[in-house]
């Protein structure tokens, strides 16, 4: 079996991206029904681990035992690699979940990720840092002939409709600019984090299934990881 090694990831934190890697690995699993795990690496506070068992914690026994679950496992700089061959190759996905620093955690990750997707917003403070992070990426990573990343791709997140044009506008720059980036946007909505954020369940069947919906995102994630 082919394993895909994906992350995404910020060199910042408050961006969404725990939100996502949650979401997609719940829905890759879930609602695709691929072969997942999820690395929380964001050492020591594991939010992701932890909700896990919150979640858990909440079900009887019995509802436990009906669920195909998808593990989580917590990663450090000296696990990450041994976690990693633990499942290469038995696995559709391994998602990794990174600090939001240019740390050395997220350093030593990123030596192994092979599709990278970078979330921000219209925010001119996260552009020019975003932009900054993506060439770092390149020089660093991508344009070493010893490459393990085969892509960094940059997304809109917390997308507004009112704000449109502005998006528009910097969208043409940053491919002017060289920098690719990603069709779907994911919208600025709390509902993510209040009601879809969730290790055990997918997102229902009828919900986010729109142009500008973050289905649509997944479906991207998934064609540019092949």
């Amino acid at each position: 079996m082919e394993t895909k090694i994906i992350s995404i990831v910020g060199e910042k934190g408050g961006i969404g991206k725990t939100t996502l890697n949650l979401i997609l690995a719940s829905n890759f699993h879930y609602a695709k029904g691929k072969k997942v795990v999820l690395l929380d690496g964001d050492n020591p506070q594991y939010s992701i681990y932890k909700k896990r068992q919150r979640e858990l914690n909440l079900l009887e026994p019995s509802e436990i035992k009906e669920l195909e679950l998808y593990p989580i496992e917590r990663v450090t700089v000296e696990s990450l690699q041994d976690t990693i061959m633990k499942y290469y190759g038995l696995i559709d996905y391994i998602i990794l979940d990174l600090p939001g620093s240019l740390n050395v955690e997220m350093v030593k990750g990123l030596l192994y990720v092979e599709h990278i997707f970078i979330p921000f917003s219209h925010d001119e403070l996260e552009i020019d840092s975003t932009s900054n992070f993506y060439f770092t990426l390149k020089n660093n990573f991508l344009d070493n002939e010893e490459r393990v990343l085969k892509s960094v791709n940059l997304f809109f997140n917390k997308y507004k409709l009112v704000r449109k044009n502005k998006f528009s506008l910097l969208r043409q720059q940053f491919e002017q600019a060289g920098i690719p980036m990603m069709q779907s946007v994911v919208k600025d909505r709390t509902i993510y984090k209040e009601q879809y954020r969730n290790t055990l369940y997918p997102i229902p069947e009828n919900k986010e299934d729109g142009e500008l919906d973050i289905k649509r995102f997944f479906e991207e994630v998934e064609q540019l990881s092949n």
